[in-house]
């Protein structure tokens, strides 16, 4: 098998590919092809996975280059790991968003719309060029918004696409917390349907029991988060307290169990306050403070690039790849990603159990074929089906409709390069829909993303 990465040097591709690497029959005697704008960047990370123990034992080819067509000549798999537009853009949105009364984020908001307005150009070349070249290839987006950008690419081109996240294996955490124990456990064998960042559990099972049984029993005790291991930061374990407790409100509150802890997606169902929290300690730049920031951004990054490469010259024998699990560093073995779930699948290996945005095509009750939505999938000897039928729980139903047809909506304009239907998008999203506030946001993004999105598509305001 072979796997392409469209920004192949973004470090978490190490973790990845070695977790796909140690598992026999998945990319033995294949090819890793790395491919980055900044070539340096794809080079070492190269050298660094051909180092690894895993890639030696299974023989795998690992290439990099500048040249988008060359590496997807004989795909498979392809994953674009990348973050459309500048800095800048993307903070001043955020700024944006809260000046108007919105919250900002590089997903579920009305600034990670305009990330998807961005990126779509670059997610439509891959796929485009997968057409000609790889068609029968699986394209994996873990750039945000992943949503929408699968629904483009499904609905508006020939490729089979699959939104991809990290917080796949959020609740393999959150729910052993609410257990009472900080680890990742395997064994919870859920369902889920929703949107990324915001979908919910809506089967369960755990060690043989129902998984809501157990659940209740252990609520029943009342909710402690459990110590936490040492390798979490101060800020980090403040997000985990948060997310195991904002995981038990929710589920006494509404009876919906999330699957996914993400700040964007659960802002939604308690928008009044996160927006009021957000408010009180955001403090607006300077356009000085704003140049010191994405320098420093700009000179960590380097630092960190620096680190990294200076692996290479080093003999990482097996201790060193050992002392890796646990530390939560870019050289630890991931054997549980989404990337690496897929890879097993598609390689034929193992069946396999995956959350992904796609369309639903009957998977999800109340929703058109073309809608994009997060749901559970099987892929088994290489093809995909959903895992079972589903209900979104009603009490967001509402709510999950909204967000779904906006991004799907934002999929069609993108593709087609429609500024009044990107209008409609934009002013569909379900928190102050078609509201004079809504518009002013728009408008400012609009202005403030202008020399980063399609000239075309700079023609929204005339509808806003």
């Amino acid at each position: 098998m072979k796997v392409v990465f469209v920004g192949g040097g973004a470090f978490r591709v190490l973790g990845i590919a070695r977790g796909a690497l140690g598992e026999k029959g998945v990319l033995d005697g294949g090819e890793i092809s790395l491919y980055d704008l900044n070539v340096p960047r794809a080079e070492a990370m190269a050298r660094l996975i051909a180092k690894t123990p895993e890639c030696i034992r299974a023989n795998c080819k690992v290439t990099w280059g500048s040249s988008l067509e060359k590496a997807l000549v004989g795909a498979d798999l392809v994953g674009v790991i990348l973050m459309a537009g500048s800095q800048r853009t993307f903070r001043l949105g955020d700024e944006s968003s809260f000046k108007h009364g919105f919250l900002g984020s590089d997903n579920v908001s009305p600034n990670g719309a305009f990330l998807a307005i961005k990126g779509a150009p670059i997610l439509l070349n891959v796929a485009r060029k997968m057409e000609k070249l790889c068609p029968k290839a699986w394209l994996l987006d873990f750039a945000n918004p992943v949503a929408v950008h699968s629904g483009m690419i499904n609905n508006h081109t020939k490729i089979e696409a699959f939104g991809v996240c990290a917080g796949f294996t959020n609740h393999q955490w959150d729910l052993a917390r609410i257990f009472g124990k900080d680890e990742q456990r395997t064994d919870f064998n859920v369902e889920t349907a929703g949107v990324n960042h915001l979908s919910f559990i809506v089967r369960g099972r755990v060690q043989g029991q129902d998984l809501f049984e157990a659940l209740n029993r252990r609520l029943a005790r009342g909710v402690k988060v459990p110590k936490l291991q040492d390798q979490w930061s101060k800020a980090a374990k403040i997000n985990i307290a948060g997310s195991v407790l904002t995981l038990d409100r929710f589920y006494r509150e509404l009876g919906v169990l999330i699957f996914s802890t993400e700040g964007d997606g659960l802002a939604h169902l308690r928008y009044d306050e996160d927006l009021a929290r957000f408010k009180k300690e955001f403090k607006p730049c300077t356009a000085t403070q704003l140049e010191a920031h994405l320098k420093a951004g700009v000179e960590a990054r380097q630092q960190e690039n620096q680190a990294f490469q200076a692996h290479l010259t080093k003999d990482l024998d097996a201790a060193f790849w050992r002392q890796q699990e646990g530390s939560g560093s870019w050289f630890q073995r991931q054997d549980h990603d989404i990337f690496v779930e897929i890879m097993r699948g598609r390689a034929g290996v193992r069946k396999v159990k995956v959350a992904t945005s796609r369309l639903n095509n009957g998977a999800v009750e109340g929703f058109t074929d073309r809608t994009v939505l997060e749901y559970s999938q099987y892929i088994e000897n290489g093809r995909i089906r959903p895992a079972g039928h589903y209900a979104v729980p009603p009490v967001v139903h509402g709510l999950i409709s909204g967000l779904a047809d906006h991004q799907t909506m934002l999929g069609d304009a993108l593709a087609t390069d429609d500024p009044k239907l990107l209008a409609q998008a934009l002013m569909a999203y379900p928190i102050q829909p078609y509201s004079q506030a809504a518009r002013a946001l728009y408008k400012d993004l609009a202005r403030i993303n202008r020399d980063e999105i399609a000239p075309k598509l700079r023609r929204v305001t005339e509808y806003l």
